[in-house]
């Protein structure tokens, strides 16, 4: 199974609620490479057979979702909003999720600090050890079982060039 955990492209830092927020121009342009980069990656067919997009209901996160998605060719992935992985959100109860869903691959975009804290608790078993994701990072996890501490980091890639060399 592989798990891709996306932080959403940077977003203003006004609105009239922290759920309306949308993202700046540099967000899109963050979340575009971020796709590009994905369809670069030969990502698309181990998605399209059978992955599932879960994305946070804020705003943010549905451009970045909407973007990311059209620039990486997966707009025929399955994807469903979901009240689970937003800001404050427990990683354990994401995991528990992740576990009763019985998908094969998962691409996931929210927020901080949950996309950390889940990276951290599905690699080390730890939620505080997770790597720091700035708008628009991505972790490629690695696991056949879900449990915490048991996924492998493939890769964490950043904007604005996201290693596209490894």
């Amino acid at each position: 199974m592989n798990i891709l955990i996306i932080r959403h492209g940077e977003a203003h830092s006004h609105a009239d609620s922290d759920f309306q927020r949308e993202l700046t121009a540099r967000g899109v342009k963050e979340v575009t490479s971020a796709g590009e980069c994905l369809r670069s990656q030969s990502l698309r067919s181990e998605y399209e057979k059978s992955g599932y997009v879960w994305v946070s209901p804020y705003i943010r996160a549905q451009q970045t979702a909407d973007h990311l998605l059209s620039a990486a060719n997966l707009t025929t992935v399955p994807r469903e909003e979901s009240d689970a992985i937003t800001p404050d959100c427990s990683p354990e109860d994401v995991v528990d999720k992740i576990q009763q869903s019985k998908m094969t691959n998962l691409i996931l975009i929210s927020h901080q600090p949950l996309v950390s804290a889940l990276v951290g608790l599905l690699v080390s078993s730890q939620v505080f050890s997770g790597p720091p994701m700035s708008p628009g990072s991505m972790a490629l996890l690695e696991t056949d079982t879900v449990l915490a501490g048991c996924c492998t980091l493939k890769w964490l890639r950043h904007a604005p060039t996201y290693n596209r060399s490894e």
